[in-house]
């Protein structure tokens, strides 16, 4: 008896048999591809944005945007906080992640006021990854603002020279998005910008800056 005859006339043949089990493993795959893929996102709920990134509803909105989809957020909020004028320790920072991965990075530092290139230089420095930085390009007038699609920052004038020790400080405040979403450079750059202004907003109050 061949392989492709039927016992007692009964029954699948050997070859039939074996074409089941295929599309039976076939089906399987599919079913479990298509129930990871129609698994629910989780959404960036206002509410557990870290408040260091300023307006949580403004900086929910635009993480929503930039951030690729998971099935799961954290926000962890880590301050050095400036308890008087008089201080020059300012130090707040958020770290977003996403299914056990970080995905944001967002950083103030109070420091010494110095040159826009000084500045852009370190600031650089900052970032994880050298090539967040590598198209940074200045986004006001004064050029100590400076953006790309995957990192943005400011230099913000905070504390008047007189009121610390060595003069004039300011606060840098950076955002870095270590993992992209689906959104376009141009838009994840404006929406960089976003985050970043709201966070030195944020910072302005929070490190008592009186310019």
């Amino acid at each position: 008896m061949t392989g492709t005859q039927v016992r007692g006339g009964k029954g699948l043949s050997m070859r039939s048999r074996s074409v089941l089990r295929s599309a039976s493993l076939v089906c399987a795959v599919l079913l479990t591809f298509v129930g990871c893929a129609g698994e629910d996102k989780s959404e960036i709920k206002a509410d557990e944005v870290c408040p260091s990134l300023g307006s949580s509803s403004n900086a929910a909105e635009a993480l929503r945007k930039v951030l690729p989809e998971e099935s799961s957020y954290s926000f962890e909020d880590d301050v050095k906080p400036r308890a008087a004028v008089t201080d020059t320790v300012y130090e707040p920072s958020c770290f977003v992640s996403g299914s056990g991965k970080q995905l944001l990075v967002a950083k103030s530092l109070l420091m010494r006021d110095e040159s826009a290139a000084s500045w852009t230089r370190w600031v650089k420095g900052t970032a994880a990854n050298n090539a967040s930085v590598a198209s940074l390009t200045p986004f006001t007038d004064d050029k100590k603002a400076v953006a790309s699609s995957r990192f943005a920052a400011i230099f913000m004038p905070c504390t008047s020279a007189g009121k610390v020790p060595g003069g004039q400080y300011n606060v840098s405040v950076s955002v870095e998005l270590k993992q992209a979403g689906s959104t376009s450079d141009t838009a994840a750059r404006d929406e960089l910008i976003k985050l970043v202004k709201h966070a030195a907003s944020y910072s302005h109050g929070k490190a008592k800056c009186d310019m």
